[in-house]
C-alpha cells in the first residue's frame, strides 16, 4: 500500500471513529481512494418565493416581512451555506480528495448554479466556506439570463414535449383519478394547517381570499420553475408548511414561527407532510421526473467518468474533484425519483430535500484492481443546527446518511455500486429524448 493510500485510509478511519452514532456515512474502504464527488445541492434558507400580498390572501393573519426580496437567500441562509462549505473541506480534505490545509489546485473545486439569486449566492457561500482565503474558485452559471438553464429548469422540446395534460393524467392516476383519496388520507394534516392559517374558524384571509383556500378544488397547472404545480388547499398548505420551516431555520423566535401557533417541532413535521405530498406528486411522478431530471442525472454520470465534463470546465488542466451543482429541491426530487432512492436525516421526513442539503455521488477507485465504484450519500444540517448556526466539525458533523441504490443491490462492493453498473442504471432511468445537456459547455 502506498503512503498516500495508507494516509487516506488512516484519516478516514479516524473520521469514522470521531463521528457520533447518528452519522451513518461509511468511511473509505481499505485500499480504495476517493476520486470525485458530485453534489446536487439545494440552495439555503430563503424568504417565501411569493410576495406577502399573495400569501396574505389566504391566511387570517398577514405574513411577516423578511429582510430580503421574495425568493432570495437570507443572510442566515448564506451563513449556513458557508458552514456547510467548511464541513465539506473537513470531509473531503480528510479523505484526501482535496487540500485540507491550503487552497485547492486550480480547477479541482467548482460550482455551477442555477440563475436565481438564492442559488448563485448559495454556491458562492459554499465555496467561501470551504476555502475562505482562496480567491478565484470557479463559481459559474449560464451566461444568458434570458432563458432558463436546461440543467435545472429544462424546457419543452419536440422530443420532450412536457405535455401538461399528459402530466396531469399521470398525477391523477397515482391518486385514483381525483384528489378525494388524498383529502381523506391527509385530512388530519390539512385540518391542522387550517387551524394554523385560520384560527377561530376564520373564513376570509387578510388579503380577501378564502382562508386556507378552503372550498377551492385542487388543480394541476403549469409552474414557472417546477414544471407543474398544485393550486388549491393542498398547494397553499404545501407553500405555507415550507415557509414555516424556513422561518424556523432562519432562527425566528418560536412565538413568531407560524405566528406562534405550532406547539412543537412534531407539529411542524406533520404539516410538512403536505409539502412532501406536493413534491412527491409534482416532481416524483415518473414521466415528470424523466422530463425534468434526465439532463441532470445524465450529467452526473458524465462528470463521474470525466471531471472535465463539469459545466464550463476547461478541457485541459486538472479535472473537477469536488463539484457542486446548486439548484432547487425539485432537482433533487427528480433525481431521487429516477433512481428510486430515499434517505432520512434525523428530525426530518423520509426523502426530505432540506435547505442547503446535498445529494452526493462519490466515486472511489480500488487501487489494487483500478475498478471504480459509486456511493451515494445525503448531507444536511439538522433543524437544530440551523437554528443554532452550529459550527460543523469532525466531532459535530451535519446530518449524514448513506443512500441505498436499489437497482444496484445485487452488484454492491463495500456498499458501493460499480461505476459501469451505475452508468447502466442512469441510462435506463433517463428519457434520451429529454437529454440536451451532456457535459462541458452548453
Amino acid at each position: 500500500m502506498s503512503i498516500r493510500v495508507f494516509t487516506v485510509v488512516l484519516v478516514a478511519s479516524l473520521l469514522a471513529a470521531l463521528m457520533p452514532a447518528s452519522a451513518e456515512i461509511l468511511p473509505t474502504p481499505p485500499g480504495w481512494q476517493i476520486e470525485r464527488a458530485v453534489l446536487v445541492n439545494r440552495h439555503g434558507v430563503r424568504s417565501p418565493t411569493a410576495p406577502n400580498e399573495q400569501l396574505d390572501k389566504y391566511s387570517a393573519t398577514p405574513w411577516p416581512t423578511w429582510p430580503v426580496e421574495p425568493g432570495f437567500l437570507s443572510p442566515r441562509g448564506e451563513e449556513l451555506m458557508r458552514l456547510m462549505g467548511g464541513y465539506y473541506r473537513v470531509l473531503y480534505g480528510g479523505r484526501g480528495l482535496v487540500q485540507a490545509d491550503d487552497c485547492p489546485t486550480a480547477g479541482t473545486v467548482a460550482a455551477w448554479t442555477d440563475l436565481s439569486q438564492r442559488t448563485r449566492t448559495s454556491g458562492a457561500a459554499l465555496l467561501a466556506g470551504m476555502y475562505p482565503r482562496c480567491a478565484n474558485l470557479p463559481l459559474r452559471n449560464q451566461a444568458n439570463f434570458t432563458v432558463p438553464d436546461p440543467l435545472f429548469n429544462p424546457q419543452p422540446t419536440a422530443s420532450c414535449p412536457m405535455d401538461l395534460a399528459a402530466n396531469r393524467a399521470a398525477i391523477l392516476a397515482r391518486v385514483g383519478g381525483s384528489f378525494a383519496s388524498v383529502q381523506r388520507d391527509y385530512a388530519a394534516a390539512l385540518s391542522m394547517m387550517q387551524s394554523v392559517l385560520c384560527p377561530a374558524d376564520a373564513t376570509r384571509g387578510a388579503g380577501g381570499g378564502s382562508c386556507g383556500e378552503a372550498g377551492v378544488p385542487t388543480s394541476i397547472v403549469s409552474g414557472k420553475e417546477d414544471g407543474v404545480r398544485l393550486l388549491g388547499p393542498i398547494g397553499y398548505a404545501s407553500t405555507a408548511a415550507e415557509d414555516f420551516f424556513m422561518q424556523s431555520a432562519n432562527g425566528m423566535p418560536k412565538d413568531q414561527v407560524a405566528w406562534g401557533r405550532l406547539a412543537h417541532d412534531a407539529t411542524l413535521r406533520e404539516l410538512l407532510t403536505l409539502h412532501q405530498l406536493d413534491q412527491d406528486l409534482t416532481q416524483k411522478t415518473k414521466p415528470i421526473a424523466r422530463q425534468r431530471g434526465s439532463n441532470l442525472l445524465t450529467l452526473i454520470g458524465a462528470i463521474l467518468v470525466n471531471g472535465h465534463s463539469f459545466p464550463a470546465h476547461a478541457a485541459t488542466g486538472q479535472p473537477v474533484r469536488v463539484g457542486f451543482l446548486v439548484g432547487h429541491e425539485s432537482n433533487i426530487h427528480n433525481v431521487a425519483a429516477l433512481l428510486d432512492i430515499t434517505w432520512q436525516i434525523p428530525g426530518f421526513l423520509p426523502g426530505e430535500a432540506t435547505p442547503g442539503g446535498a445529494l452526493a455521488f462519490e466515486q472511489f477507485r480500488d487501487v489494487s484492481t483500478a475498478k471504480r465504484y459509486v456511493r451515494i450519500a445525503y448531507y444536511a444540517q439538522t433543524l437544530d443546527e440551523m437554528r443554532r448556526r452550529a459550527p460543523l466539525t469532525y466531532r459535530d458533523p451535519p446530518g449524514m446518511v448513506q443512500v441505498a441504490l436499489p437497482a444496484c443491490s445485487a452488484d454492491l462492493v463495500n456498499n458501493a455500486c460499480p461505476l459501469e453498473a451505475f452508468l447502466k442504471i442512469v441510462k435506463a432511468a433517463v428519457d434520451p429524448g429529454c437529454v440536451t445537456v451532456t457535459g462541458g459547455n452548453y
